[in-house]
């Protein structure tokens, strides 16, 4: 037996346990040679140098990976800035070409020397007309932002596409319109609570407008129906009182009712079919945030109803968004809605910048309890008879949240709840509740506010964050329609974001999209405006989120007031003082860090986001698992005195943002990987890791080129404590459920005395998924040969299935599999120390 076919390993099987222990005796003698006295083979020496030739080769690599990204990022800011500095010069010069013209444009404003400019011209014909018609139905004075520039294009008959910031006012831009001509407007929208919103607005206004879905009443949808075959069949005249301006259906609706359909057709023959209007336009391109597969089914309408004007609204549509849905659609190609050909699809923007909004991030607590009463602290001293939304991250904790608002506040914080499971009628009644002012408050996942027309919202939470910052800058915006300053708070943790990586990890840039809202959580120096206006997900770190190089830049968010790059002054970050922002050189604690996560990783362990922060930390006694597979799992346990020259010394909620930092920073990665039970996020060395990692303690300390910084506010990492409230019932009655540590006796028993104690939380999860761990594919078998054996140890825990818990917020009752014990740890006649694993036994080879 040679001993090649053992030195790979660290364990070997009972069965192969005497073949083993002849490579350890000399064949000269019968007595067995010393364990601690052998020298290693020159196999493993070989092995050895190979590995630190290997080593030095992949952190040349990295260092070199790592100088591109900087000079990428480098010139992905100057592109930035020339197209912003584009944009500049283009609005001078359509000015300058205003002022030179003098062209007088009337009736349908289409001049020889110029194209169209349709937001500033008054000589169009129905100027007066709109602005009446505004006043007179809609109480409006005057037109915002592009509003005017869209109505008149909208009158010419023109393809639009219109990107307005939420609150923006676009369903004007379309229902003005409709009102001064002939026929019916057809308007798809996603949600119905979006159409329900927009049917009462307009009715409360005498606007006859109708919704075909399938929660109408039977009664309701057949009246509807027969209206529009009367128009359809010229019994109805288009301009007649009785006759249906507007109507409102879902994609669903018109991919399924071939009857529907068929009503279209004959409303186009007759000539009263006038406009479709696509409202949240983005949700027709896979490369959106919120992609629709029955919006992609819109393609038809071009192909079988060539002679109608199409209109696409969205808040947020990015260019390569606007590419793709101009060519679903079949619109012509795009011109400028202030210079216009007389052919092409008019588009119009306006900044996505609303000053209004006061945008705050708050540390976010692990409790769940002291979460609840930080809300209604807030919303009691800041907005106690205000109209608010509370957005959050599952229908469960939905309900969970609106619940404990009302009791916390003792029914001065009047609450609704609103999520897909909700019945129809019921939502329709909270609709109306909460425009009446009998509901303050709307507790709801993000089924609930696209398109909401309701002016004085001034406030909106998020209980938990986004899927991505451009879903955030929506679901934010809903605040302050009205103009009146409002207020959008963000309550974050670090772990939050590793209940959304496993949600979304079989999306198209999911995880991308996640980590741009981290990067823009994590920042307490940059302007929120300047942040929206960077961030990119698909660049590492991410930038230029809203701009990808065209028409949608960095510009849009200028405004005529200030340029993109200006700081807003009101957001957190510019109100927060100087002197509460410290700046900490964390290169050797995120050297610990990767050490810790390159010897889990090449042992073939697995550790998430909180797992990892307390093996840095040296808790739990620096005990990993390790999958071997049939074998079951075999704990390890971690010298970190002897691997990094000690624990790193942060508390466990900063670690927890050190984590995350690297992790945008490229240092670690995630990996997702999903059980039959749950998906989990693991963390993992990153591609950058090995810069560091190959260095010594002594190299990171003197000289290390490479440095690591993390920025603080002071205050900001932890959310301030409150005595304990009645905010949990007994086991019987509660919708909150706690997890606790057992103290003495129990698991935490070996936790050093050292410990901040800020290790008890309560996870928080939700019905899709599990705790908020972060994620990874399957980790690789077991990595032979990669550290000392000194510094690594298989260990049993007996106690490892004995703690007591019980789950927060929980996503999945659903059990989790058996696990195996490892027990029958005893030492052999030969002094090596035997586990029991399964029904083999393992053998734990040490140099001592």
């Amino acid at each position: 037996m040679d001993y090649d076919d053992y030195d790979s390993g660290d364990y070997v099987a009972s069965d192969d346990i005497p073949a083993f222990l002849e490579t350890f005796t000399d064949t000269s003698t019968s007595k067995p040679t010393e364990p601690s006295t052998s020298k290693p083979p020159a196999s493993y020496v070989k092995d050895t140098t190979t590995r630190q030739k290997t080593q030095h080769i992949d952190a040349q690599i990295a260092e070199k990976e790592a100088r591109i990204l900087e000079y990428e990022q480098d010139i992905n800011k100057l592109r930035g800035l020339v197209q912003l500095f584009k944009h500049d010069v283009q609005e001078l010069r359509r000015e300058l070409k205003q002022q030179l013209s003098g062209a007088d444009k009337k009736g349908k404003g289409k001049a020889k020397d110029v194209g169209i400019d349709y937001g500033h011209d008054t000589g169009f014909e129905w100027g007066k007309a709109l602005k009446g018609q505004m006043k007179r139905v809609f109480g409006i004075d005057n037109f915002r932002l592009c509003q005017e520039g869209v109505c008149n294009a909208n009158m010419d008959g023109r393809d639009i596409v219109c990107v307005m910031p939420t609150g923006g006012g676009k369903s004007l831009t379309y229902q003005l319109p409709a009102l001064l001509g002939a026929g019916c407007t057809l308007v798809i929208s996603p949600l119905i609570s979006l159409i329900t919103d927009q049917i009462l607005h307009l009715r409360e206004a005498g606007v006859e407008a109708v919704m075909l879905t399938g929660s109408m009443a039977k009664e309701e949808k057949y009246d509807a129906m027969r209206r529009l075959r009367l128009l359809a069949e010229g019994k109805l005249g288009p301009r007649e009182g009785d006759a249906i301006k507007l109507c409102y259906f879902t994609p669903e609706k018109l991919a399924n009712d071939k009857s529907f359909l068929g009503l279209i057709q004959k409303l186009y023959e007759s000539g009263n079919l006038a406009r479709f209007v696509i409202d949240e336009a983005h949700c027709l391109s896979s490369l959106g945030h919120d992609f629709r597969h029955d919006y992609q089914k819109l393609h038809i309408l071009r192909k079988q109803f060539p002679r109608v004007p199409i209109m696409a609204l969205s808040a947020t549509c990015p260019p390569l968004v606007l590419k793709d849905l101009v060519k679903t659609l079949g619109l012509p190609p795009i011109v400028d809605g202030y210079n216009a050909d007389d052919e092409g699809t008019v588009y119009f923007t306006s900044p996505l910048y609303r000053k209004n909004l006061h945008y705050k991030i708050l540390a976010k607590p692990a409790k769940s309890a002291e979460m609840y009463q930080l809300m209604v602290d807030y919303i009691l001293e800041h907005h106690p008879n205000d109209t608010g939304i509370v957005y959050c991250f599952s229908r469960k904790e939905s309900e969970i949240v609106a619940q404990q608002l009302k009791e916390l506040s003792q029914n001065r914080i009047r609450t609704g709840t609103y999520h897909a499971d909700v019945a129809a009628a019921q939502k329709e009644s909270l609709h109306k509740a909460w425009r009446n002012g009998s509901v303050r408050v709307v507790c709801a996942t993000i089924a609930f506010g696209l398109g909401i027309d309701k002016g004085d919202v001034r406030f909106v939470i998020h209980h938990s964050i986004s899927k991505s910052l451009e879903g955030f800058y929506q679901e934010s915006g809903r605040a302050g329609r009205d103009g009146k300053d409002s207020d959008c708070v963000l309550y974050y943790r670090p772990q939050d974001g590793t209940n959304l990586v496993s949600m979304v990890a079989t999306e198209r840039d999911g995880q991308s999209k996640i980590l741009s809202m981290l990067e823009f959580a994590e920042d307490v120096e940059q302007c929120r405006k300047i942040q929206f206006a960077t961030l990119n997900p698909s660049e590492t770190p991410p930038h230029r989120y809203f701009s990808q190089s065209s028409n949608l830049s960095i510009a849009s968010w200028s405004t005529s007031d200030s340029s993109a790059l200006q700081r807003c002054g009101h957001c957190d970050n510019c109100l927060r003082a100087q002197d509460t922002i410290h700046r900490r050189d964390v290169t050797l604690d995120t050297w610990k860090i990767l050490k810790v996560a390159t010897i889990v990783n090449r042992a073939g362990g697995k550790v998430t986001l909180s797992g990892l922060a307390d093996l840095a930390r040296g808790l739990g006694g620096g005990k990993f698992e390790v999958n071997q597979g049939k074998r079951g799992k075999m704990k390890c346990a971690l010298d970190l005195e002897a691997e990094c020259g000690g624990k790193v010394g942060i508390d466990k909620i900063e670690i927890e943002h050190l984590l995350i930092q690297l992790i945008l920073k490229k240092y670690l990665d995630v990996e997702y990987h999903q059980t039959a039970y749950k998906g989990i996020v693991y963390i993992v060395p990153g591609q950058l890791a090995p810069t560091l990692v190959h260095l010594s303690r002594k190299d990171i300390e003197t000289n290390a080129r490479r440095k690591v910084e993390m920025v603080v506010a002071k205050g900001a990492s932890k959310p301030r404590k409150r005595t304990r409230t009645a905010v949990e019932k007994d086991a019987s009655g509660s919708s909150v459920l706690r997890k606790r540590k057992r103290g003495a006796g129990g698991k935490g028993k070996g936790r050093e005395d050292d410990d901040d104690g800020d290790d008890e939380e309560d996870e928080i999860v939700d019905e899709h998924g599990e705790d908020d761990d972060w994620a990874v594919r399957p980790a690789p078998g077991p990595s032979r040969n990669l550290f000392s054996p000194t510094t690594l140890e298989a260990v049993v825990d007996d106690d490892e299935d004995d703690e007591d818990e019980d789950y927060d917020w929980s996503r999945s009752m659903r059990e989790d599999p058996p696990r195996k014990r490892h027990k029958g740890r005893r030492k052999s006649e030969n002094g090596f120390v035997m586990i029991k694993e399964g029904d083999n036994e393992i053998m734990v080879l040490s140099s001592d």
